[in-house]
């Protein structure tokens, strides 16, 4: 029941003007690892005791899944060509560039709704910590450690690693690391949401982060174990995000990953808008 009560005050949190609703995914983080592995709730009043918004924080979900039309733009082996397909990158772009005007316009609005905490948005820190946090995770995955997975990744995704880590076969000891960083990380996504708390709201953004991989799965003897420890070249869309709760902002997580946006997903989300 409390999870139904949390996921409608989310659902009226994101009406418009802001944005739109459409069913939440979860992410998975995919890289050197396998694809296996995305009632109305009452504004609450300021002077509540400490004690109730410290319960009511404990049982707010962290997995608030994908914000609605988030785009994340095609890299240049996967866009439509401008020679083959002129208007179809035309409308592609024109999308993204309208996105990204209103999310700059949204997160505007959301820092100044909190200037009274001295709210900062950071910008220049959204990609150094999303390739920290994406460091920790997997380093943490391999090493088997629950703790600290549960510190940064969201409710679905530590569900997801909790339960992978308890199946795997005893003994084996597993280590992940990064060779090379190919490309830049950029910041392909960066959007803001409130939610229907005083001093309450969630930021995401979305990183591409170009590396060289490495996993390598070691059996109780020491051994290799048969196709891993190759190095692997691979791009990922680190999904990541921060809760503002009572005026302060939590540390960020991972939620997962997500993939690029096609011209025909976008055209399927607004066929769905007007059903």
């Amino acid at each position: 029941m409390a999870h139904l009560i949390r996921r409608r005050a989310l659902d009226l949190a994101l009406q418009p003007p802001f944005l739109q609703t459409r069913a939440f995914s979860h992410g998975l983080p995919r890289g050197a690892f396998s694809n296996r592995e995305q009632a109305q709730q009452p504004r609450v009043p300021s002077e509540r005791s400490v004690r109730i918004a410290a319960k009511e924080m404990s049982q707010m979900t962290s997995d608030f899944g994908l914000l609605p039309d988030t785009i994340v733009a095609p890299s240049s082996a996967n866009r439509p060509s401008l020679l083959a397909s002129p208007n179809a990158l035309a409308k592609l772009q024109w999308t993204r560039l309208k996105r990204k005007a209103a999310d700059l316009l949204i997160m505007t609005i959301y820092r100044w709704s909190h200037r009274k905490h001295g709210l900062k948005i950071h910008f220049r820190k959204t990609a150094p910590t999303a390739v920290a946090l994406h460091q920790q995770m997997y380093t943490a995955f391999a090493a088997g450690n629950v703790e600290v997975l549960k510190k940064i990744t969201c409710e679905g995704l530590f569900d997801s690693f909790s339960s992978r880590i308890h199946t795997r076969p005893r003994g084996e000891r597993w280590k992940w690391e990064v060779i090379k960083y190919t490309s830049k990380p950029r910041v392909m996504s960066n959007r803001a949401a409130t939610l229907p708390v005083d001093d309450a709201g969630l930021r995401q953004a979305v990183v591409r982060i170009c590396s060289k991989q490495r996993l390598s799965r070691y059996r109780s003897d020491g051994s290799l174990v048969p196709g891993t420890g190759e190095e692997r070249d691979v791009m990922e869309y680190v999904v990541i995000q921060r809760i503002l709760w009572e005026g302060k902002e939590n540390d960020w997580m991972v939620w997962g990953t997500t993939e690029e946006t096609t011209l025909e997903a976008i055209e399927e989300a607004k066929r769905k808008a007007l059903e």
